[in-house]
C-alpha cells in the first residue's frame, strides 16, 4: 500500500462514538461541498466519499432512534390515540 493510500484510509476512519448528530451533519455537509467542487485527487475523493457514507449512516441511525423515542413518548402519554406521522412521511404521500 502506498503512503498516499494509507493516508487516505486513515483519514476515512471516524470515531463516531465521540461526535453528536449536529457535528456529524456539519462534517457531512463539508464533505458534500468538497466533492461537489471537485479538484480532489482520486485517493482524497475516495477517502471523503467513504467518510461521508459513514457519517450518513450515523445520522440515519440517530434520526431513527429519535423517531422511536418520540413514538414511545406519544404512546406512553396516552394523549394521542394514533401514531403521529413525521413531516417526511406526509410529504411522500
Amino acid at each position: 500500500m502506498t503512503k498516499q493510500n494509507e493516508k487516505a484510509n486513515n483519514s476515512a476512519k471516524l470515531d463516531l462514538a465521540k461526535i453528536d448528530f449536529e457535528t456529524a451533519l456539519e462534517k457531512l455537509q463539508v464533505i458534500v461541498e468538497d466533492l461537489e467542487q471537485g479538484g480532489l485527487s482520486l485517493d482524497k475523493t475516495l477517502a471523503e466519499f467513504s467518510q461521508g457514507m459513514q457519517l450518513l449512516k450515523f445520522c440515519h441511525q440517530k434520526l431513527d432512534q429519535a423517531e422511536k423515542k418520540i413514538e414511545l413518548m406519544v404512546k406512553e402519554n396516552d394523549e394521542f390515540s394514533k401514531e403521529v406521522p413525521f413531516a417526511s412521511e406526509v410529504e411522500g404521500e
